[in-house]
């Protein structure tokens, strides 16, 4: 059974309560399971705009193109970059971003070429080169590199993915040097990684292979290993439809200290989380509410007794 990469974001909290999370209405809303990617939801629903509240303040805004292709984003609670601007070619590929002060003056940018089938990224500034990414196929070969100033390369990931894009070796050079490399591999509901360490002159130091995942498909429990001593410090626990609905965290003494509870209504929208830091004593509740189109409206948000209503606001083409 493929399980779709679960990444897990803990805000940062404090003594006296949550603080708050930097455009988190907008963070919920690109978390939701949409059942198709963003763009083509966006497209489909013919979404020109979607304003994100936090009570009846603005938190942020996305304005789109037809394609569902993001071209204006504006972040209120970012005092660092407060819009961003994007620009598409004719094959619906992203050729240039532009990010902007909260004076509105720009702040730093980056233009795009499409190459052999790499997307090479420039920096706006002064044309130079930043990244290039690419995919190399039949071989479903994945290529990653960083430049510095001069154009010298400084970081090169190349993985290597089996038909149904499951890792199967990832190896890293920083420097032009080799230094380090994942070998994958899925036996009998398991998931292994052997790590590999590289001097500085590319030989060898060492070689350690650990339990990575391990699939419990008639439970519809997924655990999560630690690399150095295999212990388990995650478990995630499947409805029948492969909905996440209880995420549980263990420290290096296999105690529970964090806990996530999820329940979806019948058309599988998730309608409430509930995430608890047991060592803070910390609980938060999320509650979601959608429209009659099946867009999300509203989000209620209490941690320990402190509420907010994150509001979606939709223009439409």
């Amino acid at each position: 059974m493929n399980r779709i990469l679960i990444l897990i974001i803990f805000a940062s909290q404090i003594a006296s309560g949550q603080s708050k999370i930097q455009h988190e209405p907008e963070r919920l809303f690109n978390k939701l399971d949409l059942g198709k990617s963003t763009a083509e939801f966006i497209k489909e629903h013919k979404i020109k705009k979607i304003t994100f509240l936090r009570d009846t303040l603005l938190s942020s805004s996305i304005e789109f193109d037809r394609n569902g292709n993001s071209v204006c984003e504006i972040g209120m609670e970012n005092n660092s970059v407060r819009k961003s601007l994007r620009k598409y070619d004719n094959q619906n590929r992203e050729i240039e971003t532009k990010y902007f002060n909260s004076d509105e003056s720009f702040k730093y940018g980056y233009y795009y070429k499409f190459e052999d089938g790499f997307r090479v990224m420039y920096k706006l500034k002064d044309s130079l080169l930043f990244r290039k990414s690419g995919i190399i196929k039949p071989e479903n070969i994945r290529i990653y590199s960083e430049y510095d100033e001069d154009g010298n390369l400084i970081l090169k990931n190349i993985y290597t993915h089996d038909n149904d894009m499951k890792y199967l070796l990832e190896t890293r050079f920083q420097n032009n040097r080799l230094y380090v490399q994942y070998r994958y591999e899925y036996l009998d509901n398991k998931k292994y990684v052997t790590k590999i360490q590289y001097d500085d002159n590319g030989t060898k130091l060492s070689e350690k292979r650990h339990l990575d995942e391990q699939e419990f498909p008639t439970e519809n429990k997924l655990n999560h290993y630690r690399d150095e001593n295999e212990s388990i410090f995650r478990v995630d626990s499947f409805d029948k439809n492969e909905n996440l609905v209880k995420m549980e965290l263990f420290d290096n003494d296999n105690k529970l200290y964090r806990l996530e509870i999820s329940n979806y209504n019948s058309k599988g929208q998730l309608i409430k989380v509930i995430k608890e830091n047991l060592k803070r004593d910390l609980k938060t509740e999320y509650r979601y509410f959608y429209n009659k189109q099946n867009r999300i409206e509203t989000i209620e948000k209490e941690t320990n007794g402190n509420k907010e209503i994150f509001r979606y606001k939709y223009d439409m083409f």
